[in-house]
């Protein structure tokens, strides 16, 4: 009877492994990045202003898997200002400093926004996963540019 358990147990423990790697593996990240961007405005109507903006910057990630260092992200964004705030979606590249990329989207406000990996290149080919951020700080604005710093958490997971 002994050995049916021991039997068992190790059944168990291999299954077990092997749907952990077939579901690959999760990692915990956290991201910090500064950006600017140049607005145009697309159209008003009232006080609804729709624009879009072309986002570059430089992303610090860190995180327990091997989507770690320095990256530059450049994103598309469409946004929507109303007397309540600004809403924005946006599709991004991030490219690793090993030539790497990630493809993300990210939907919100500046205080509140949630984003996604939707896939990668590489190392990162089949990455899923996202997370939460918020804008920290704007910068100071001019008329032609603009610019913050965010940062986000969450996590991912690898094939």
């Amino acid at each position: 009877m002994k050995a049916g358990k021991h039997a068992i147990g190790a059944s168990i423990a291999i299954l077990a492994a092997s749907i952990s790697a077939a579901w690959g593996s999760e990692y915990a990240v956290e991201t910090k990045g500064c950006l600017t961007s140049e607005p145009m405005v697309i159209d008003k109507a009232g006080d609804v202003v729709i624009g879009t903006n072309d986002t570059r910057g430089v992303t610090d990630v860190s995180s327990t898997g091997p989507l770690n260092g320095k990256s530059t992200h450049e994103c598309r964004v469409l946004w929507t200002a109303t007397k309540a705030g600004v809403e924005f979606t946006n599709r991004c590249t991030n490219v690793s400093q090993s030539g790497d990329r990630t493809f993300t989207t990210a939907s919100g406000t500046a205080k509140s926004f949630e984003w996604k990996y939707i896939a990668g290149t590489g190392k990162f080919a089949g990455i899923s996963g996202g997370g939460t951020g918020s804008l920290d700080r704007p910068y100071p604005r001019s008329p032609k540019l603009s610019g913050a710093c965010w940062a986000g958490k969450g996590s991912y997971s690898l094939p």
